[in-house]
């Protein structure tokens, strides 16, 4: 059995002196139960090890978000350049944020190593977290607000499994299953925020963006999105044939993947070698931003049959549509007559659920001289080529040009900007040659 105990202490500048100091521990036990219970050794089980771990860390802010500074302000033409305070709200008694992480697992390794499994599942909590720069009510005086306010929770498992079907002189072949599935919660927002806070980066093209909204996960899309009656039926503006669309920011997806899997082969015979990286994706939603602009441009498949004649699927907003009995609609509306078909399009209209995934991530094979035909070649211990394809191959059900998409750089707050695709441009495919020589 293995006992570790660490003792992290912190100071940063960036806090007042009241709250810069401090400190978080890390605890983790295992035990390798194939060595304390001999007899579970055999042709069968070679290795069985448990774990836990417990540990926090603390987490600080950019400079400056306690203090309140002057800034160059025009008020008038008449005063003209002043210096006054600022439209953020700092908060001068701002603390580190903790984290707090505890996980459990196993790994087990089964018939001299032809078969292994390594789980894992963990919990993380987030408390204290600092919301920075988070708009609330302008009777606050200020426009932009930071304060220790939320709290959420990220949970998941981990899978991996390793397969060693042929272990031979000259034949050897290992396989790798990660698989992977988390989720998420937001537990608690400032008080001063009534429904949604959302990460500003993110609101790229429309009224779709990364929005935080309590008891829901991270990972939300929120957006404009059709009116519906309570049993879930678009309802229709009975003067024009069209959609009534509600202008409030709502989940209108999750960009979380049911799950992960990737997929390792690595095959050798001789000198020769072979592996390659598949990866799985199963679910998660994409916001389509680049079909929305095409559409209101004309140029997106949605609008090349904008002659045919056709009846929009809802019930109408005659003061029938929650009853028992709603009024279907029976207008017929032609989209060339009436551009206002696709303008008035939400967003809620270009995120595609479900989008899965499997992709090459990356193939390569290599040759590498026997060691009996570099003998002769005194400056070299080692030499050989090898051919590495990346990106080779896409199966997707996305009806954009790559699911795999980020709106904007990893340098955004938060869980990024990831499955918001307004002009990305698809993975490239790429082929590389090479050489590898030892000396």
């Amino acid at each position: 059995m293995f006992l570790s105990y660490t003792q992290r202490f912190e100071s940063s500048s960036v806090f007042s002196k009241q709250h810069r100091n401090y400190n978080f521990p890390g605890f983790s036990v295992s035990a390798i139960v194939s060595d304390i219970f001999p007899k579970l050794k055999g042709k069968f089980i070679n290795y069985w090890k448990v774990r836990s771990a417990l540990a926090s860390t603390g987490r600080y802010f950019n400079p400056y978000l306690n203090q309140a500074v002057f800034v160059n302000n025009f008020a008038s033409t008449a005063v003209g350049l002043i210096y006054s305070y600022g439209f953020d709200n700092n908060d001068r008694n701002l603390k580190p944020e903790k984290q707090a992480t505890y996980e459990i697992g196993t790994e087990v390794r089964f018939m001299n190593g032809l078969f292994g499994i390594d789980a894992t599942y963990y919990n993380t909590h987030c408390t204290n977290q600092i919301m920075q720069q988070f708009r609330a009510s302008y009777g606050t005086g200020y426009v932009l607000n930071t304060q220790n306010a939320g709290s959420l929770r990220n949970q998941g498992v981990e899978i991996s499994v390793d397969l060693a079907p042929i272990r031979r002189t000259n034949l050897n072949w290992t396989m790798r299953f990660n698989f992977d599935r988390k989720w998420s919660k937001v537990l608690t927002l400032p008080k001063s925020i009534g429904y949604e806070i959302y990460y500003s980066d993110t609101w790229l093209y429309g009224n779709a963006r990364v929005g935080l909204i309590r008891n829901n996960p991270t990972t939300t899309i929120t957006g404009f999105h059709y009116q519906r009656n309570k049993w879930g039926d678009i309802v229709i503006n009975p003067s024009t044939g069209l959609p009534l669309v509600e202008g409030t920011f709502t989940p209108i997806g999750d960009r979380n993947p049911d799950f992960t899997l990737g997929f390792v082969n690595n095959l050798k015979y001789k000198s020769w070698s072979l592996s390659m990286l598949w990866h799985l994706r199963v679910g998660g939603d994409v916001f389509n931003a680049t079909e929305m602009y095409l559409t209101l441009q004309g140029k997106s498949q949605k609008t090349s049959d904008r002659e045919t004649p056709r009846v929009v699927e809802g019930v109408l907003n005659d003061g029938l549509q929650n009853t028992n009995n709603p009024t279907r609609n029976t207008i017929v509306i032609t989209p060339y007559y009436l551009q206002s078909y696709y303008t008035g399009m939400p967003e809620e209209e270009f995120v595609q659920h479900d989008v899965n995934w499997l992709r090459l991530r990356d193939i390569t094979l290599s040759y590498s001289l026997p060691a009996n035909k570099i003998k002769g070649m005194k400056p070299f211990k080692s030499l050989g080529i090898f051919i590495t394809g990346n990106d080779l191959v896409l199966l997707t059900n996305y009806r954009g040009a790559d699911p795999a998409v980020n709106g904007n750089t990893a340098a955004a707050n938060g869980t990024g900007a990831y499955a918001f695709d307004y002009g990305s441009l698809p993975s490239p495919i790429s082929v590389n040659f090479g050489i590898r020589a030892g000396f």
